[in-house]
């Protein structure tokens, strides 16, 4: 049963550029998403410094670099289109065989209070996604791997400027400090791009009930995260009905409008769940959400309903 889908997380340039150096599986491609029936993906600027130093501003110009991959490639192919507007999201909804980017970051690691001219000629490349921090503590707050930092002045300024933007700021990898920060100043919708429940697995990167609630208070949504390591713990091989379990602990904490895909497929390192390793195993998900007796419309909320939803309300006026 193919759907078509929205995910809010894929390392696609990434994936392309460097999967065979890091033998990784082959997870997604832009081929591959439209075989798959992608209709809108969340594509990452994720700068990879040779170096491995995420705090040099150089890899400024790595984030920039991607941009321009991706806008390279949608110049060449009429069937995609990078996304600004809610008007874009329901431009490539509507019509048939376009798909959509949003352009995004993940983790600001490398910005200055003096950097926001450079973060307007993003805004004109057509960036709109920003994860404000990945694994390690920047200039904006807390990641995943610092249990203190909570959100900076700098990260307060950052989302007023994102939300004058109509941005969307992703909550993927803040700690829990920078987390309830963050919450209490995000006016519209929140957005978990890729994340899992505490409660399934017991990972700082992923989210307690308490919190997965309050993105729910919002509006927001929640994307499922496919990684073994966030489903079953480091070292364990999980599976599709790893990944079922997790949709339904969402669903009984959140409620069936707040559920979304976030495969992070080009950025699994630690390993794929048995029968979900590439975008062409999705029909597997939906038939084994099938089988717990959801309906044909939830899966369709969890695919890409929920999303365009909450991406039309950010982008823009909502017509929902």
């Amino acid at each position: 049963m193919k759907l078509p889908f929205i995910d809010l997380h894929q390392d696609l340039i990434l994936h392309i550029r460097e999967r065979d150096k890091i033998g990784q599986n082959k997870q997604t491609d832009f081929d591959m998403i439209r075989r798959s029936l992608g209709k809108i993906v969340v594509a990452t600027a994720f700068p990879s410094p040779a170096d491995n130093d995420y705090l040099n501003p150089t890899i400024n110009d790595l984030i920039e670099n991607d941009f321009r991959e991706y806008q390279s490639f949608v110049s060449l192919n009429p069937g995609w289109k990078i996304i600004t507007s809610a008007k874009d999201v329901q431009t490539v909804l509507q019509t048939k065989g376009l798909i959509g980017l949003v352009l995004h970051v993940e983790g600001l690691n490398a910005a200055t209070p003096n950097d926001f001219f450079r973060l307007e000629k993003w805004f004109e490349m057509g960036w709109r996604s920003l994860g404000m921090v990945w694994n390690i503590t920047n200039p904006l707050g807390g990641g995943t791997n610092d249990t203190t930092q909570g959100l900076t002045d700098f990260g307060r300024d950052m989302i007023q400027w994102l939300e004058k933007k109509h941005m969307i700021i992703d909550f993927a990898h803040m700690n829990a400090p920078t987390f309830w920060d963050a919450i209490k100043l995000v006016r519209g919708p929140v957005v978990v791009s890729h994340g899992n429940a505490q409660a399934l697995c017991n990972s700082p990167r992923n989210y307690t009930d308490d919190q997965l609630r309050a993105v729910a208070s919002t509006g927001g949504v929640v994307g499922v995260f496919f990684a073994n390591t966030f489903l079953v713990g480091r070292g364990n091989q999980g599976s599709v009905v790893d990944v079922a379990n997790q949709i339904d602990h969402f669903r009984s904490v959140m409620g069936i409008d707040h559920i979304a895909l976030g495969t992070d497929f080009g950025g699994i390192i630690s390993g794929t769940p048995t029968d979900l390793s590439s975008l062409e195993d999705l029909p597997t998900l939906w038939q084994e959400l099938k089988k717990r007796k959801y309906f044909q419309k939830e899966i369709e909320q969890i695919a890409w309903k929920n999303v365009a939803r909450v991406f039309t309300d950010i982008l823009g006026s909502s017509v929902y």
